[in-house]
């Protein structure tokens, strides 16, 4: 078993801990349905959560060129699978007793689960340079700063439409950048 496989493990395992904690809370939000007051766009961000596992997933299969790892440049590579983790844990309230209001709970939370995801942004611009994928100079990286950006806009502001038309913004920024630049496994450029 070479590095990489044997480092991805653990990745893997912390990644499947997101997905188990965003899964497990829809399968509890349908037990309890009744007493759930939904709201759609906590709905769309469960959903955008599980395509940004999936994607982070999958996109870390570039770092299998990388021959010189640390436990440094790892620890660097777990903090972006983590902090979907924790804000996964957020984005699933708790399941007391009587009425749950997910809008207040969004609105509610909303601060520090934007923050975790713009520090998974930020994460993210950086992974490949600190791993040596490649530089830091690449067109893809203004694509991740626009998502940083409006991520912090999300943590930042409580309006609901601009947190309806940043959201929908996000998920439009999230499906460029898989259709465009990984859509096949290690691609990191524009595809033909």
């Amino acid at each position: 078993m070479d590095a990489f496989n044997y480092l991805t493990v653990m990745v893997s395992i912390v990644v499947g801990l997101g997905m188990t904690q965003l899964l497990a809370g829809i399968g509890n939000f349908v037990q309890i349905r009744r007493r759930v007051r939904f709201y759609w766009l906590h709905t769309f961000w469960v959903l955008l959560l599980i395509v940004m596992h999936l994607h982070m997933w999958w996109s870390l299969w570039v770092l299998h060129s990388v021959t010189d790892w640390t436990y440094g440049t790892f620890a660097y590579v777990l903090i972006g699978p983590a902090l979907l983790v924790i804000a996964s844990h957020l984005a699933v309230p708790e399941l007391l007793d009587g009425q749950i209001d997910i809008e207040r709970h969004y609105y509610d939370t909303h601060v520090v689960f934007f923050g975790l995801l713009v520090a998974a942004a930020v994460w993210a611009m950086f992974l490949e340079p600190v791993t040596g994928v490649r530089t830091f100079a690449v067109p893809f990286r203004i694509l991740q700063a626009c998502g940083a950006a409006l991520l912090v806009g999300l943590a930042l502001v409580k309006d609901n439409r601009f947190h309806c038309v940043a959201s929908l913004l996000l998920a439009t920024l999230v499906t460029l950048a898989i259709t465009l630049t990984r859509f096949h496994l290690g691609q990191l450029e524009l595809r033909a």
